[in-house]
């Protein structure tokens, strides 16, 4: 990482750069005024590798001052982006909100110390790191993606994740979340090698073990991820989903006795979550219901209506429901009748009740990337389902996102049966067989996609793509032509109609 100290007093210059050094910054450039430094930042943009990244700007400098610099650079597209860190020697409340105002990133009160230059680094990368995940979220978010889609979005963010790094080259946190980001892409052996360089950095990091764990179970590597859990167990002993996940890893074992204790402990320690949050969110329903209503006959009542509101809502807990269907199996597993049965009524007090509840719960199980217990809700909500298609809908497009793609066409199957008229279910279905390479059948969903909403021209490019796929050139580009009287804005759509030799 390239920075830049600014500041018209050249002792002040050294005392950041030595400090900049002490914590392992040794490309540092020097500048003493804003006038100069925007003039190095710019001129940086065009030099291969040499592109200033980080400016340590003092705020009270002439003819431009670090608040104005802040803002040009703000507004200059070729650097909006680099990260400012601003001194001052006054810790003013209102410099403080111009500076956030004009979107600094962090600020540093004179004098300082080579921990508070640490801490406001790991700040920024905190934030930095929050922004890559939202990103990932929002790739996801689209859809299931293909193979081509998955590598390109791979190096993108690891190209983010390694620039980040350099901000806070000390941290675990970055090696940690680029170990996450492969193990979510299925990128195994790359999530093994990232997660095991931050155990080297910081053993003992939960979350670094749990993701681990996660991976090396993906891999095959099942008593090695039992290893990390219980490393990950010690560590946070008081976490009811790690002993969950580390109980049925027992039990998937044969480890019985050891499931029924683990799995024990983690639905006293989900329990206990739960009745704080429980006793917590009835005290806020309560206060703002009395404030509401001023009386106590309607507080109580709103209160109560809040806390049976909250006790749905700790219904749909899986681990809660895992680590009980867990405990109940291995009870049974152990010829503990009795026990087994204590259990399975309290699951049928904690089990949703309608379709609905079904679904969220399989949606939370598909997040937590646990595909059968998802697939087990899903089945449950199908059986309560009584003939709504929007039901069937959502379990479709969460496992569509969740890359469960046979599965997916059954339950589209089931929504278009209800609703043949809508248009989702053929889009959705043409969208999975055409990334299975069935372009026939692609084309004949959204053929049935494109009559049902004529004005979409989304579903004609779709079309054409299909056609395109199975080698009819003709249909191909007379959908497109379709799609781009519609809508002239669409991606690709140009890449596809010069293929075609049309424009």
């Amino acid at each position: 990482m390239r920075i830049i100290v600014v500041d018209d007093m050249g002792a002040m210059r050294q005392t950041v750069k030595k400090t900049l050094n002490s914590l392992g910054f040794t490309d540092i450039a020097e500048a003493k005024n804003g006038k100069e430094v925007y003039d190095t930042i710019i001129a940086s943009c065009d030099i291969p590798g040499r592109r200033i990244d980080l400016g340590v700007v003092d705020w009270n400098m002439a003819p431009i001052s670090g608040l104005d610099l802040l803002k040009m650079i703000r507004q200059d597209k070729r650097v909006k982006d680099m990260i400012f860190v601003m001194l001052t020697a006054e810790q003013m409340r209102d410099n403080i909100l111009l500076a956030l105002q004009s979107k600094v990133d962090e600020y540093i009160i004179k004098p300082f110390t080579g921990a508070t230059i640490k801490e406001k680094f790991d700040k920024i990368t905190a934030r930095e790191l929050g922004k890559i995940k939202k990103e990932i979220d929002e790739f996801f978010e689209k859809g299931a993606p293909d193979e081509a889609e998955a590598e390109k979005a791979v190096g993108h963010f690891a190209g983010h994740y390694r620039r980040v790094g350099e901000i806070s080259p000390w941290s675990f946190l970055v090696p940690m979340e680029t170990g996450r980001m492969f193990l979510r892409f299925g990128k195994l052996d790359e999530a093994e090698k990232w997660l095991r360089k931050v155990i080297s950095i910081n053993f003992g990091v939960a979350e670094a073990h749990n993701l681990l764990s996660q991976t090396l179970r993906a891999m095959g590597k099942i008593p090695e991820s039992i290893n990390e859990l219980k490393i990950a167990v010690v560590e946070r002993p008081n976490s009811g989903e790690l002993k969950q996940k580390l109980g049925e890893a027992y039990l998937r074992e044969g480890k019985i006795d050891e499931a029924i204790e683990i799995l024990a402990e983690s639905l006293s320690l989900l329990e206990k979550s739960d009745d704080t949050k429980l006793k917590a969110k009835s005290k806020n329903s309560l206060g703002r219901a009395k404030i509401a209503k001023g009386d106590k006959e309607d507080s109580k009542e709103l209160h109560e209506e809040a806390a049976r509101e909250i006790k749905g809502a700790l219904a749909l807990d899986p681990d809660m429901i895992s680590a009980s269907y867990n405990l109940m199996v291995a009870y049974r597993k152990a010829g503990m009748d009795e026990k087994a049965a204590e259990v399975y009524k309290s699951i049928q007090s904690i089990e949703p009740k309608d379709a609905e509840g079904w679904v969220a719960l399989g949606k939370s199980y598909m997040d937590k990337s646990e595909k059968s217990k998802a697939l087990f809700a899903f089945k449950k909500a199908d059986a309560l389902a009584e003939g709504r298609f929007s039901v069937y809908e959502e379990i479709s497009q969460s496992l569509y996102k969740g890359r469960v793609m046979d599965e997916a066409l059954v339950y589209l199957a089931k929504a278009k049966e209800l609703n043949p008229s809508d248009v989702f279910s053929y889009n959705l279905s043409g969208i999975i067989h055409r990334m299975a390479d069935n372009h026939a059948e692609a084309v004949k969903e959204y053929q049935k996609a494109s009559q049902l909403d004529p004005e979409n021209a989304g579903l004609f490019f779709n079309l054409g793509v299909a056609y395109y796929k199975i080698g009819d050139e003709t249909k191909s580009l007379e959908n497109f032509k379709k799609a781009k009287a519609l809508d002239t804005d669409l991606p690709e759509l140009n890449h596809y109609m010069k293929l075609l030799g049309a424009s």
